[in-house]
């Protein structure tokens, strides 16, 4: 079978192949999992993210607008725009352009993070940016007394 064969199948015909069970209760449950769920959005590079809808507390994706990176709910449509503060500089961080690794940058500092990462992990990464940044330092000061 080729690609463009594959791909025109539905859904319910991706699980019901996954599945590979001829009793007609699972594939009856199936297909009523199917028609009452939404379809996932396209994979992004860092995969399927998600959250909880701030309006209905059911699930939100990540998806990629225009702007930059957007909730979007798959059972009420509420769009919530994502942002990711800088612990250190307590500013909105940016968001990483479309097509991008989901990277932020601080605009005051040199703080990057990753969607959904915690103050502790983006001060944890800077910690160690600045270790290496000091051993780097270091190497070079022996290495320029050495000639």
């Amino acid at each position: 079978m080729n690609d463009f064969v594959d791909e025109a199948r539905s859904r319910v015909a991706h699980l019901l192949r996954m599945a590979n069970t001829t009793d007609d209760r699972v594939r009856a449950r199936i297909i009523e999992y199917a028609d009452t769920t939404p379809e996932p959005p396209v994979m992004s590079r860092a995969g399927i993210v998600t959250t909880g809808c701030a309006q209905c507390l059911r699930t939100a994706w990540r998806q990629q607008d225009v702007e930059g990176p957007v909730w979007v709910c798959a059972s009420c449509g509420h769009v919530e725009g994502v942002t990711v503060n800088c612990p250190h500089c307590e500013v909105p961080m940016t968001p990483p352009p479309l097509g991008a690794p989901d990277r932020w940058q601080c605009p005051r500092c040199p703080r990057v993070a990753a969607t959904g990462e915690s103050p502790q992990d983006i001060e944890e990464r800077e910690r160690q940016r600045l270790v290496a940044v000091a051993a780097l330092e270091e190497a070079m000061a022996l290495r320029a007394g050495a000639d």
